[in-house]
């Protein structure tokens, strides 16, 4: 117990803020990473319905913040192409749960599209939280339209050779259950919050010949 609290000091609130706060955000980073995978792998476990998923929304999310991770190459570059290899992964996922499908050639890109329209928000974790989840909810909502209309209207019906009529109709209820995956947006967003509330000491000026205790008590 006492080491576990030890690791949670150390990386929540020790060191000088900047690092603090970069070490925040590669946790909100790894977390979003184990969200994707974890996505894919409830989904085929049949414990999710079908499009209930948090990849979207936390493409969108992580995509959203303008993220500082400190000067390590390494995590720039995880910052920096965060939807890239988020990608890489769900593609491995899929080709070893699945096997190779067509509607992949239409389901990967619209992945990137989704990270790509978060990128457009460029805001910043300091944020009011009511403006941040008002953004990034209707950036992920404009997202899954987008990608149901390129994947199911688009992509189905080139792949499976349904006209696009039946593919439009078939693929209402499908966004309409796919638009309930916005719920996880909230959360996610109160984490990035969280994670960027660092302390950072302010230094207190004091008139010579007092101290900061006498004058607190007047």
């Amino acid at each position: 117990m006492n080491g576990l609290r030890a690791a949670a000091i150390k990386i929540f609130g020790t060191g000088p803020p900047q690092k603090v706060l970069a070490r925040r955000i590669k946790i909100f980073i790894i977390i979003g990473a184990i969200l994707l995978s974890l996505s894919k792998i409830l989904y085929w476990s049949g414990m999710t319905f079908p499009n209930f998923e948090m990849i979207i929304p936390t493409l969108v999310v992580v995509g959203s913040f303008s993220l500082c991770c400190g000067t390590t190459k390494f995590w720039r570059t995880v910052t920096r192409y965060f939807g890239l290899i988020a990608l890489v992964s769900i593609m491995i996922i899929d080709l070893a749960l699945w096997g190779f499908l067509p509607i992949y050639f239409f389901t990967w890109p619209g992945f990137i599209l989704c990270w790509y329209l978060g990128l457009q928000n460029k805001l910043s974790m300091f944020g009011r939280f009511k403006s941040l989840l008002w953004r990034t909810t209707l950036t992920a909502a404009i997202a899954i339209i987008l990608f149901d209309v390129w994947t199911g209207l688009i992509g189905h019906s080139i792949t499976s050779g349904v006209s696009i009529w039946t593919a439009f109709l078939g693929q209402i209820p499908f966004t309409l259950y796919h638009l309930t995956s916005l719920i996880f947006i909230p959360p996610l967003v109160g984490m990035g919050k969280m994670l960027a509330k660092v302390k950072v000491s302010v230094p207190v000026a004091v008139p010579a010949k007092s101290s900061v205790k006498t004058q607190v008590g007047r």
